[in-house]
């Protein structure tokens, strides 16, 4: 089983918080703050502890701010001559969403950023749906994964444009008013006719990462930096935890092989999720079934010609990054699997969630706590999803890989988290993260 902690892999802190949320009893938009030490175990990292402070509604009411740094036990590790040395995890986390430059009503501003060591990380730079996984056998170029030590720097600045249209043609940031975590004022919210209501944003995205693998001799790193073009629309009732509606986003992905670039690449993704909200039992606050399929494709990926023909690479002509483009695996997709397990030149994915929020809530009124936890949920999914060389659909759902699970969430500070087990045909993985999957 492999243990992450929410709170170093915040890649699925949501850029996207365009609304500004209440408590029932308040007059104001709710600030709240935590600082909470923390201690984990994962293959990568080793026994590892840190401290995070998290902060919503300060500075502007739609912020959120977080920080954190850790720092592992050490480890014995070889580094690319086979020789044996000690290493320790060690890293920073920060961010910062939804702040709003004071020349614009409309624009948000979402720094996010890491700069971090790991002594094993695992790399599969052969991805591919018939990729076999070997985790005791480190020759990369016959199996997966590569197990390699070395740093994981990333950065990403997101601006997003608020369009005048629907939900935001008046009030640019709706204000959702809770009770206990649950919304009150959104009956009316939720499933409408796209752009007509509910909110629609254009988000332009900047990236960069440099990944570095010591064992790799032929490319030391994988480097890359670019943009990103996103048109999301959320016509949900709650889009932190949404009951009803849908939600739809199309996004468009460009390294154009400038500065330390590996090398130009490209990649379309396409995301869809529907929520149906179910009568409640007696001991239930709230019960959803949650719809979502995903799909990604990289016109630019040469899978007949190599990026070095004449050396040791086994990279081909501008493919994308394992973590970019068409990959499954990881807290959000396919479970079960090891983060970016698979990767190709296209790939398909859906999943299904039965969401319930129950009467009981151990948590509730417990003032000696640092902060609110509003709700429990109870949740069982199962997910489908295949990578291919090529966008043929009929190869896309046959054979596909398959995983089932069950999670316990909570609303904490207004931010929901999750606790999950996974299980598929490769093992099980537990996670711990932020946000819904989707």
């Amino acid at each position: 089983m492999k243990i992450l902690l929410s709170i170093l892999l915040l890649w699925s802190f949501s850029f996207a918080k365009e609304f500004i949320v209440q408590d029932l009893n308040d007059t104001k938009p709710s600030k709240q703050w935590v600082a909470l030490p923390y201690i984990f175990s994962s293959d990568a990292t080793g026994l590892t502890g840190g401290v995070m402070g998290l902060w919503t509604g300060y500075v502007q009411p739609q912020m959120t701010m977080v920080l954190t740094v850790f720092m592992g036990e050490e480890l014995t590790v070889q580094d690319d001559t086979a020789r044996e040395e000690k290493a320790r995890t060690a890293g920073i986390f920060f961010g910062v969403t939804g702040y709003k430059p004071s020349f614009s009503k409309r624009m948000f501003v979402d720094l996010l950023g890491s700069y971090a060591y790991y002594p094993n990380q695992r790399i599969y730079l052969d991805g591919s749906h018939e990729s076999e996984r070997k985790i005791e056998d480190s020759r990369f170029n016959e199996y997966s994964p590569l197990q390699t030590q070395g740093y994981n720097n990333w950065m990403y600045m997101n601006l997003s444009y608020v369009l005048p249209i629907g939900e935001s043609k008046e009030s640019v940031l709706p204000t959702i008013v809770l009770d206990r975590g649950i919304a009150v004022n959104r009956d009316h919210i939720g499933g409408g006719i796209p752009f007509v209501t509910g909110q629609t944003v254009l988000e332009t995205e900047i990236f960069y990462n440099k990944w570095q693998i010591d064992k790799y001799v032929s490319e030391p790193s994988l480097n890359t930096n670019g943009i990103r073009l996103i048109l999301e629309h959320d016509n949900t009732d709650y889009p932190d935890n949404p009951s009803r509606g849908y939600s739809f986003e199309f996004k468009y992905s460009q390294d154009f092989g400038w500065g330390n670039s590996t090398q130009s690449w490209n990649s379309l993704e396409a995301k869809y999720s529907h929520y149906f909200e179910l009568p409640n039992y007696s001991w239930s606050r709230q019960n959803v079934i949650a719809l979502n399929a995903w799909t990604a494709y990289s016109p630019s990926w040469e899978q007949d010609v190599k990026l070095n023909p004449n050396g040791q690479g086994v990279l081909d002509k501008h493919q994308t990054p394992m973590w970019e483009g068409a990959r499954l695996g990881g807290w959000n997709r396919m479970r079960a699997y090891d983060s970016n397990r698979f990767n190709d030149k296209a790939a398909l994915y859906g999943a299904v969630e039965y969401r319930v929020i129950p009467q009981f809530n151990p948590m509730r009124g417990q003032d000696w706590n640092p902060f609110k936890i509003d709700w429990f949920q109870t949740v069982l999914f199962a997910e489908a999803g295949r990578v291919n060389s090529s966008y043929d659909v009929g190869e896309l759902v046959s054979d596909m890989k398959y995983d089932v699970g069950f999670s316990i969430r909570a609303l904490a500070a207004k931010v929901p988290v999750r606790f999950e087990m996974a299980f598929g045909d490769e093992g099980s993985s537990m996670w711990v993260m932020v946000k819904q999957p989707f």
